[in-house]
């Protein structure tokens, strides 16, 4: 197993993309801490890896305190954290932006947690991984940081800003053998497209939002088939795999060709 004896946080366990990672990573050995908004939602995260000796903890990441706590949790449990993964992620709470409607609060909430918790994680877990000389760290941010959409600006500008904390934390932290990555997954049908990314469809809100994103994938999507959680799994362990030692500062695209860079 290629994860054997490795030891693992994953925040926004509890979501799909979250547990399609927490899967893979049990299967290949890792001991998991899955971190998410509430006990009951981490829970699910921590159940899909087989329960013991993985774990949940609640927490918001958004606040330093949190952030630092959940680190310090995980040390006390588990010794070590050799893995870190970034996969909470807020999309929309309204249909459509354009920018006179986007408020600044919705701007802010959304930044604080696609880019500012990104940032107070990787800070947090940074010392221990500097120290041991070894860390893994995959921040999980979204096509829209390359490929831009009108009608959720301060989505995709939030999901840039995480890609570019990625490169920039990857050249810092390389000098101390750790390597830090982003995937950008494409179209997957999860939470956040049902309830957020439907902006897509601006007013309309009469259309079913599955219908949409079928329609959307099929006109989108050269290999014609939509991105799943266990996709996004496979990729997260080849990143924080010894297979991946010479890959560091990198934005990977996971959308079926949607996007090629």
């Amino acid at each position: 197993m290629r994860l054997e004896g490795r030891t693992a946080i994953v925040t926004g366990g509890g979501g799909g993309i979250g547990r399609g990672i927490i899967k893979a990573f049990a299967r290949e050995g890792a001991r998991v801490c899955a971190v998410d908004m509430t006990e009951e939602i981490a829970r699910k995260g921590a159940d899909a890896a087989g329960g013991e000796p993985h774990f949940a903890l609640a927490a918001d990441l958004t606040a330093e305190e949190e952030a630092e706590r959940v680190v310090r949790t995980a040390l006390e449990r588990m010794g070590q954290v050799d893995i870190l993964v970034n996969c909470h992620g807020r999309a929309s709470s309204m249909l459509g932006n354009p920018i006179d409607r986007l408020t600044l609060d919705e701007w802010n909430a959304v930044f604080s947690v696609n880019s500012t918790a990104v940032f107070l994680m990787c800070r947090a877990v940074a010392p221990h991984m500097r120290g041991r000389r070894y860390g893994k760290i995959v921040n999980i941010a979204s096509m829209a940081a390359r490929r831009a959409n009108e009608n959720v600006p301060h989505y995709c500008a939030s999901k840039a800003a995480a890609l570019s904390f990625t490169m920039s934390l990857a050249k810092e932290m390389a000098p101390h053998n750790v390597n830090v990555n982003a995937i950008n997954p494409g179209l997957l049908w999860t939470n956040l497209w049902e309830k957020g990314h439907g902006v897509i469809i601006g007013e309309d809100t009469e259309r079913d939002a599955r219908d949409v994103f079928d329609a959307f994938v099929q006109a989108a999507v050269p290999l014609k088939r939509e991105q799943t959680p266990d996709d996004v799994g496979h990729m997260a362990v080849y990143l924080v795999s010894d297979e991946s030692q010479n890959v560091t500062g990198q934005g990977l695209m996971l959308a079926g060709g949607a996007w090629m860079v």
